[in-house]
């Protein structure tokens, strides 16, 4: 039973995984499009927004670590659908900006809750022998939304003739993935406590803590990659639809490009769970970062088809190995417990991400263009990207916390 229960574990945290993607950030910026040309928002205002979420997104992370002290893992993802589903219901009745303010920090919680912190601890207790491969699979999974979201949303409220429809019927959705989980998550027989900081964890760098891991170098290079990925994820998202028709794209084919990048990543979070068995896994962080430098610097221009689909194809790659990579640099080098505990200490300091979209909206507003901001972020993508390549696994003499 234990056997057949763990693929039914993968299955429903993959597909609330897949919702999240697909519903949240990824085509956020298809419904924006449309919510600020009927409420009249400015850009930096609709940047604030989709700000706003990964802000929450990021200050909640270090919640399902709290919860899981004292509930099991099954309740944790199924109150962030609960969140997800408030949030969108209020999205759907709000006429100004507070009210869409609230929504999206619902939303932000709600994917901290049910998103990959919780997912990615376990799937490494289920799958403990086989935990890299299991965990590019979910992410690569979860993100198929990012692909299939974009070009939903946008046919959802071409059909409707309302944006609001959209939030509507995603609340619905959400409730009925809460629901699942509910039915079908359990934690792992034999895991440990996930909220037990207390517990070390032995591995070949030594006897690991959260605090002591936190304040390794290593630690810092992987939050400061995932912090960036993540800006020009939610950036791409936010203003690549108003990039491109600014250039003289149509909204459709902006919202296939965006389309385009997260099926390219999805693909390659898949391949990344494989390759970290063979290749070192900062290493293959070390590629992504310059990858997604590759696409924005192809995209900054905006308005030429073989920039636009370089973009998709450099970006998407780095994307999907970035991602995955960060997350198994991690469990190597901390090991399984302290590995995903600490991902939400990644995840909150990926909160100034958030900075992304609004620096994108100021700038366009001034400046008429979002060109600088891409460049912007390639050239801090390979300033990062050396010396992750170079960094060995942490031994605890790196550590200056007394034991």
């Amino acid at each position: 039973m234990p056997h057949q229960q763990r693929w039914w574990v993968l299955g429903v945290l993959s597909l609330i995984f897949f919702f999240l993607n697909g519903a949240t950030f990824a085509s956020l910026g298809v419904v924006l499009f449309s919510m600020v040309a009927d409420l009249h928002w400015s850009q930096t205002e609709a940047g604030a927004s989709f700000s706003l979420l990964g802000i929450a997104c990021g200050v909640a992370s270090p919640l399902p670590a709290l919860l899981m002290r004292r509930f099991r893992c099954r309740w944790v993802v199924v109150l962030g659908g609960l969140c997800l589903a408030a949030g969108f219901w209020l999205a759907w009745a709000a006429r100004g900006l507070p009210l869409f303010f609230v929504a999206m920090i619902l939303l932000g919680m709600g994917y901290a809750l049910a998103g990959n912190i919780p997912g990615v601890y376990l799937i490494a207790s289920w799958f403990p022998r086989t935990s890299a491969r299991m965990i590019g699979l979910y992410l690569m999974i979860g993100a198929a939304g990012n692909v299939v979201g974009p070009p939903l949303v946008a046919g959802i409220v071409a059909a409707s003739g309302s944006w609001r429809f959209n939030w509507l019927l995603m609340g619905v959705l959400a409730l009925a993935c809460a629901l699942l989980c509910l039915l079908l998550i359990r934690d792992a027989p034999e895991a440990p406590a996930p909220g037990d900081a207390a517990a070390p964890t032995v591995i070949a760098g030594g006897i690991w803590r959260d605090r002591e891991a936190m304040l390794t170098r290593q630690f810092a290079l992987v939050a400061a990659a995932m912090t960036l990925t993540v800006a020009g994820i939610t950036t791409n998202s936010s203003v690549a639809v108003a990039h491109l028709v600014r250039s003289g794209s149509t909204p459709a084919f902006a919202a296939f490009v965006l389309s385009l990048v997260a099926l390219v990543a999805t693909l390659f979070k898949g391949v990344a769970g494989r390759l970290s068995e063979s290749i070192r896994a900062n290493r293959i962080l070390a590629g992504g970062l310059v990858l997604q430098a590759i696409g924005d610097i192809a995209f900054s221009p905006g308005g030429s088809l073989l920039g636009d689909y370089l973009f998709a194809l450099a970006f998407g790659i780095g994307w999907g190995l970035s991602y995955v990579a960060a997350n198994i640099v991690l469990l190597e080098y901390f090991g399984r417990a302290v590995g995903a505990r600490i991902l939400s200490a990644v995840w909150m300091i990926s909160t100034l991400a958030a900075a992304g979209p609004v620096a994108a909206g100021f700038i366009a507003d001034r400046v008429g263009s979002f060109s600088p901001i891409f460049s912007i972020y390639a050239a801090l993508l390979l300033l990062l990207a050396l010396p992750i390549f170079a960094m060995r696994a942490p031994s605890r003499g790196t550590c200056e916390v007394p034991v």
